[in-house]
């Protein structure tokens, strides 16, 4: 029975349409032809893990190879089909400043916007912007279009201890020449200086 009722869910939940690592850098989108990613130079655990997650078999495609997709050196801008509308999805590519004017107007354009770096109060999407300042307090993130569903890795309640790490109380001490190591290696200093004259 449970064996079942697992095989009915992951039949019926569909895959995600778009995925962001913790760190913004990496981007994967459903395209007509697969699952594509923003970045070209990623590495196989990152490719691995992003198709996983993705629900596919293989290697991801890149986006900018994509007919639906218009990419340049710092911006991609594509165009998914999801809830009966298309969403727009614009991210960056480059730690190249793009110029503000237009960046804010291809923000004001998009659905979702994503970016590794941390982006203008001005650059405000229809839906939802996931810049270096919330990416630290959600990790990565699944978006599923048609249920307008956002899955984050972190949550506000999370405790692990390498989120926030226990700080160790700081103590004070002083150490004073002819005390310890300071002593012996001032005494080996000076007995070295004698036996050199």
């Amino acid at each position: 029975m449970p064996l079942a009722a697992g095989a009915i869910w992951a039949l019926t939940t569909p895959a995600p349409d778009v995925l962001v690592t913790g760190d913004g850098r990496h981007v994967a989108v459903r395209t007509a032809a697969g699952l594509a990613m923003l970045r070209d130079r990623a590495g196989d655990y990152t490719r691995d893990m992003l198709a996983e997650n993705g629900g596919v078999d293989g290697e991801p495609l890149l986006l900018a190879d994509q007919p639906d997709a218009r990419c340049s050196r710092d911006l991609c801008v594509t165009d998914i089909a999801g809830r009966g509308r298309m969403w727009r999805i614009l991210a960056t590519r480059s730690a190249y400043m793009v110029p503000i004017a237009e960046f804010i107007a291809a923000c004001r354009g998009a659905d979702v916007v994503v970016s590794d770096r941390g982006l203008p109060k001005r650059c405000a999407p229809r839906w939802l912007k996931l810049d270096r300042r919330v990416l630290r307090r959600t990790g990565g993130v699944a978006l599923t279009l048609g249920s307008g569903t956002v899955v984050t890795i972190l949550n506000a309640d999370d405790r692990h201890p390498w989120r926030d790490p226990p700080l160790l109380e700081r103590t004070a001490h002083s150490f004073k020449p002819g005390h310890g190591r300071f002593h012996n290696a001032a005494s080996a200093f000076r007995a070295s200086r004698g036996r050199q004259k």
